[in-house]
């Protein structure tokens, strides 16, 4: 049992410690313009939301709300959409990073 205890520990204190990080972006924006929520191929949302965070160097979203716009370019393409258009009003990205440091306090 102790040995097992031990073992345990051990692994604990070995293996390598990995945490989220997290970001909110509220009305996202691309040079200056609203990000749509729909991609070039027509697919809405998450795929959208997931293109934008991968952009911002995120892993992907987590979290996304819509809202209408005027305008708003599409991540993955210079077109833009104008009149009534389905853009973000917030994309919370997530990322797991292993390079983070979180002391054995943590864990």
């Amino acid at each position: 049992m102790r040995l097992l205890f031990a073992s345990l520990i051990l692994l604990t204190v070995a293996a390598p410690a990995h945490a989220a990080e997290v970001r909110n972006y509220f009305a996202p924006q691309l040079d200056g313009q609203r990000i749509a929520a729909c991609l070039s191929d027509g697919a809405c949302g998450k795929p959208a939301a997931d293109a934008f965070c991968q952009s911002e160097g995120y892993d992907k979203a987590m979290l996304f709300q819509r809202e209408r716009s005027n305008s708003a370019r599409l991540i993955d393409s210079d077109k833009v959409c104008d009149g009534d258009c389905p853009t973000f009003r917030q994309v919370k990205c997530f990322t797991v990073r292993s390079d983070l440091q979180v002391s054995n306090a943590a864990l």
